[in-house]
C-alpha cells in the first residue's frame, strides 16, 4: 500500500552555493543538499566504472545518496546537474521549461534521424512542425490505428507458434522489436512487413549513439550545429562522416532504413501506394492551420525517422520487459488472464476496450515504472535557474534520470517491487501521476504517447489471450547503455497456447 505522505522531506527556498565535498576538494561528484565527505565522493566515483560495464549504471545512479537533492558530476571540460527528484524534473520539464532547450546529447539522434520533433532545436519551426503533426495523433486517427496493430500482434503469435513448433524456445526481445515494426509499416506506411522493411534494424544504432553520449562526442557536434546552422547538409555529413569511420556497419544499416523510408515516399508520391490511413500519407496532407504551410519531403523524411526510432525500440522494450515480468509474477498474470477473458470473450480488442481493461493498463505502466523505455532526458540551460538551492548557469546541462523519478522512494512505497495495483485509478495520487515519466512531459513531451500506450496495451491483450510465455534460463538480462532501455540481449521463452480468439 502506498504512504499517504507525498510532500517532500525538505525544501529549500534560498540559494546554497555550497557543495559537498568542498568545492576545493577534487572528485568527479559532488553533492548539494546532502553531506558527503570527500573520500565517500570518491568511493561513490569510482564504484560507476563496474557499473558501465555490467549495465547497471542507471540503477547505481538512482541509488546514489541524496535522490531529492542535486547531484554534480563533472568529468574533464564538462559538468552535468543530475536530477533524481519528481519536483525539479518538472521544474526543468514543465514549469519553468522555455528557460531550457534540448541538450547537445539530442545531436547525437540527428546525425540518424535528422531534425523531426525530438531533435528540433528551433523553436518556431519545432512549435509550427508540432502544429502539423498534432492533428495526426489525435484520438480519431489512432482509432483508425488500433485494427492494423491487433491484427500485427495476432500475425505475431502465429509466427511463434511455427517457430515453436517443434518445442524450440523463442526470443520475445527480437519478436517484440519484430512485432512493432510490422505496426510501424502498417500504420505509418500502410504496407505489410516484407521485403525491405523486414530488414530495418535500428538496436545496434541506438546503442552505438548511447555510448557516444556517454563518451561526450555530442559536445562537438553541438558546436558544428551551432556554427553551421543546425539543419546544415554540410554539418550533417560531417557527423555521418565520422559515424562511417567508427562504426561503419551501423552507419550501413542507417542508410538502409533511410532508403526504405526515401522509396515509400515515392511510392505514395506516385500513387504505387493508394492507402491514406497511415501516418504518411496523414504527414502528405498535413497543413498548419495558422499559415497554411505544408510539409517539404525531406521535413517528412525526418518526422518518419524519427518515429521509427523513437517508437520501434521503445514501444519493442516495454513490451519484452512485460513478457519477462509477466513469467515472473504468476498471480498478476492469472489476474490479466481474468480480465482479458470476462472482458474480451475471446475477441480481439479494439481501442475502446483500452479504458475497459484497467489491469492490463495498469500492468503497462507499472512495466515503464520499473523499466522506462527512455533511461534519461537532457536540458541545456538558456538563462540561470536555481534547482533546489543549486544556482545554474546559462549552458548548463541537465540530466532527469527518468528511472530515478520511477523509483524515488518518497513517491513510491517499496519501488524495488512489481505492484500493477498501484497505477489503478483508485490507488494512483497525482504526485506519483506526475512523477511518472515514461513518455516526458511539458511541451516537448513524446506526441505519440497515447498512440505508443494504446499500442502495448492492444498487443499484449491480443497476444496474451492466446499465448502464456515461461522463461527458459536463469541468466540474467539487462537494460543496455542506450538512449532506449530494452534487454540487452535474448529473453528465451517457451511458449504454452491457450485457444485461439476470433479474429
Amino acid at each position: 500500500m502506498e504512504s499517504a505522505d507525498s510532500t517532500p522531506r525538505h525544501t529549500v527556498t534560498t540559494i546554497d552555493p555550497r557543495l559537498r565535498p568542498a568545492r576545493w576538494q577534487p572528485s568527479f561528484l559532488h553533492w548539494h543538499g546532502t553531506d558527503i565527505s570527500w573520500w565517500q565522493s570518491w568511493k561513490h566515483a569510482l564504484r560507476v566504472v563496474p557499473r558501465m560495464r555490467d549495465h547497471t549504471f542507471v540503477q547505481y545512479a538512482t541509488d546514489l545518496p541524496g535522490q531529492d537533492g542535486v547531484l554534480v558530476a563533472r568529468i574533464p571540460f564538462l559538468k552535468y546537474v543530475v536530477v533524481r527528484s519528481p519536483e525539479l524534473a518538472r521544474q526543468v520539464l514543465v514549469t519553468n521549461q522555455d528557460n531550457y532547450r534540448k541538450s547537445a546529447e539530442y545531436d547525437m539522434l540527428a546525425v540518424a534521424f535528422g531534425r523531426g520533433l525530438v531533435t528540433a532545436l528551433d523553436d518556431d519551426r519545432w512549435q509550427r512542425n508540432r502544429r502539423l503533426v498534432q492533428p495526426v495523433f489525435g484520438r480519431r486517427n489512432i482509432d483508425k490505428f488500433a485494427g492494423p496493430m491487433t491484427e500485427a500482434a495476432g500475425d505475431a503469435v502465429d509466427r511463434i507458434a511455427r517457430l515453436a513448433g517443434d518445442g524450440a524456445p523463442v526470443d520475445i526481445n527480437y519478436e517484440m522489436n519484430r512485432l512493432t515494426l510490422d505496426i510501424i509499416a502498417r500504420t505509418m506506411f500502410g504496407t505489410d512487413l516484407a521485403g525491405p522493411m523486414s530488414q530495418v534494424r535500428l538496436s545496434e544504432l541506438l546503442r552505438f549513439f548511447g555510448f557516444g553520449f556517454i563518451t561526450n562526442v555530442s559536445r562537438p557536434l553541438r558546436a558544428l550545429s551551432t556554427l553551421a546552422g543546425e539543419n546544415s547538409r554540410l554539418a550533417m555529413r560531417v557527423m555521418r562522416t565520422g559515424g562511417w569511420l567508427i562504426a561503419p556497419r551501423t552507419m550501413r544499416d542507417l542508410r538502409h532504413v533511410e532508403r526504405v523510408v526515401d522509396q515509400l515516399i515515392a511510392d505514395h508520391r506516385a500513387g504505387t501506394i493508394t492507402r491514406k490511413d497511415n501516418l504518411l500519407a496523414l504527414l502528405m496532407d498535413a497543413e498548419d492551420p495558422e499559415t497554411g504551410y505544408r510539409y517539404t519531403d525531406r521535413e517528412i523524411h525526418d518526422e518518419l525517422m524519427t518515429f521509427i526510432g523513437a517508437g520501434m525500440e521503445t514501444t519493442a522494450s516495454a513490451l519484452a520487459w512485460a513478457w519477462k515480468l509477466l513469467a515472473e509474477h504468476p498471480e498478476v498474470r492469472a489476474r490479466m488472464y481474468r480480465e482479458l477473458d470476462e472482458v474480451l470473450g475471446g475477441r480481439a480488442p479494439t481501442a475502446a476496450d483500452v479504458e475497459n481493461l484497467p489491469w492490463t493498463k495498469a500492468f503497462v505502466d507499472e512495466t515503464m515504472r520499473v523499466y522506462p523505455p527512455v533511461m534519461g532526458l537532457t536540458r541545456a540551460a538558456k538563462g540561470a535557474d536555481v534547482l533546489g538551492g543549486y544556482p545554474i548557469k546559462p549552458g548548463t546541462t541537465v540530466i532527469v534520470i527518468v528511472h530515478g523519478l520511477h523509483h524515488n522512494g518518497r513517491i513510491w512505497d517499496r519501488p524495488e517491487v512489481f505492484d500493477p495495483a498501484r497505477y489503478l485509478p483508485e490507488n494512483l495520487r497525482p504526485a506519483q501521476r506526475q512523477s511518472s515519466l515514461a513518455f516526458g512531459a511539458g511541451k516537448r513531451m513524446c506526441i505519440a504517447s497515447v498512440f505508443a500506450k494504446t499500442e502495448a496495451v492492444l498487443a499484449l491483450a491480443t497476444m496474451a489471450q492466446r499465448v502464456e510465455l515461461n522463461p527458459v534460463g536463469a541468466g540474467p538480462v539487462r537494460p543496455p547503455i542506450s538512449f532506449t532501455g530494452g534487454p540487452d540481449g535474448p529473453i528465451w521463452m517457451r511458449p504454452v497456447f491457450r485457444a485461439r480468439i476470433d479474429r
